[in-house]
């Protein structure tokens, strides 16, 4: 039909239609609606139906979006799966049935009205009054941010008590956000108690769904191709911030919005600093060079880490080490599953496993055992934050997503090895999410040559 249509309007509705797809897409792959949904559903049945709550989003302010990529609160993105700023979720359950049987009765969207002018600026946005809004957001109900006020103040008449985030995720810099969302609810409604559901969320985020799973699958494959390919360009002379920047790219390339963490490039001394993002150095014939970086995809992290030599030959104790390392993450892999703990668990934790093979395997140059180099814990969550919420109490479950990092860091010596990969709980033991990405000495020395 469009041959018969003349040129300027099968422009315009190629146009259109490029646009409506885009903006039903999102900036981004996310999981169905209904997955989140879902979760909205099971925040009701986990608090029993006792209160409404209510999640705010970030302000485009408040992630220096003039100057980064606006990313969402991760609380509000898990429930609500919105990516925009300034929005707000209402959740109201039915006054019956109460307990783990509690029911949604409301669950509103609130986003601003759109803004001609800024939207010149920023590009089209969704609006409250937008007839396709319910099935972008997933919400039946999405209205503008100046009627949430009336909307809560209705809701509280029955159910008075607010469930809330009264807490921080660690390291995400938001103490400043949460004071201020906690601020306006206290102003709103100051005689109602307020009660924190980051716990709550937290144990939800614990355990992966097949989408959230599925995202984290891109993430680590776009990592791992960006690994191979810094194996490749790897040399002397080669500067940090180009392996690092390097790296970026091809994970970039791939579909990951952002790197999942500062990305680290350390060679020589630096490669037994930990947490060293600087990547300003040259690197050195005869060095060995840590590199952990990941990029997220869908919002949802990777992380790896690998060493390599930099000439492309490891030195014969820089090969001692680094099989130390990988002994060490082998061990733990293999008891890597339902049941099992990740931190130090009365000796029999995965940590202890890593520590322990560290520490009767070698010495350093004073003939003393290598467990006081291993300086850091084996393992973390990983999902919407590189550092996922945890409760080292909780043993592994099917669906679960963690890393394996054992590391030694001898500064004397200037060699630091880490070896990092993420590992999917099964129902019988693990899988390696990055397993394509070579850990054998003579693999990756064969990467390296170009083989």
């Amino acid at each position: 039909m469009s041959r018969l249509l003349p040129n300027r309007m099968r422009v315009s509705l190629l146009v259109a239609a490029i646009l409506c797809t885009a903006l039903a897409a999102g900036a981004w792959e996310r999981e169905p609606l209904a997955a989140f949904h879902e979760r909205r559903a099971q925040l009701i049945r986990e608090t029993g139906g006792e209160g409404v709550i209510v999640l705010y989003g970030y302000a485009a302010e408040e992630v220096a979006a003039s100057i980064t990529p606006f990313r969402q609160n991760e609380e509000f993105y898990y429930v609500t799966g919105w990516n925009e700023p300034d929005a707000i979720m209402l959740l109201v359950p039915k006054a019956q049935p109460s307990g783990a049987n509690a029911e949604l009765a409301e669950e509103i969207l609130y986003i601003p009205p759109h803004n001609r002018g800024e939207e010149r600026w920023t590009g089209p946005k969704l609006a409250p009054d937008d007839p396709d809004a319910p099935a972008r957001t997933g919400f039946p109900t999405v209205r503008d941010t100046a009627k949430f006020d009336s909307d809560l103040q209705q809701a509280l008449k029955t159910f008075p008590r607010i469930y809330t985030e009264l807490t921080t995720q660690p390291e995400s810099g938001e103490d400043c956000f949460v004071r201020a969302t906690v601020k306006k609810l206290h102003e709103m409604a100051p005689n109602i108690p307020v009660t924190d559901i980051r716990l709550t969320i937290g144990r939800m985020r614990a355990v992966k769904t097949p989408g959230e799973i599925a995202l984290i699958r891109k993430a680590v494959d776009a990592s791992v191709e960006a690994h191979l390919a810094a194996m490749r360009a790897m040399k002397p002379g080669v500067w940090e911030y180009q392996i690092a920047a390097l790296m970026k790219y091809e994970f970039e390339r791939r579909g990951c919005e952002w790197p999942s963490y500062p990305p680290i490039v350390g060679s020589g001394f630096y490669s037994t600093v930990l947490h060293y993002d600087e990547d300003s150095h040259q690197m050195q014939d005869g060095d060995v060079v840590v590199m952990d970086v990941a990029g997220s995809y869908g919002g949802y992290a990777s992380d790896i880490t690998r060493t390599l030599p930099v000439n492309g030959h490891y030195t014969a104790r820089q090969r001692e080490i680094y099989e130390i390392v990988l002994g060490a993450q082998n061990a733990a892999i293999a008891a890597a599953k339902p049941g099992a703990f990740v931190a130090r668990h009365g000796g029999k934790g995965l940590n202890d496993i890593a520590f322990d093979y560290i520490n009767t395997h070698g010495k350093d140059l004073h003939g003393q055992p290598l467990g006081q180099y291993f300086i850091h814990g084996l393992s973390h969550p990983i999902g919407l934050n590189v550092h996922d919420p945890v409760d080292y109490n909780r043993a592994l479950e099917p669906r679960m997503v963690v890393t394996m990092e054992p590391g030694i860091y001898i500064p004397e010596e200037k060699i630091g090895a880490r070896i990092e990969d993420d590992i999917l709980i099964t129902a019988d033991g693990n899988e390696i999410l990055s397993g394509r990405l070579p850990r054998n000495v003579d693999e990756i020395e064969r990467v390296m040559a170009g083989k």
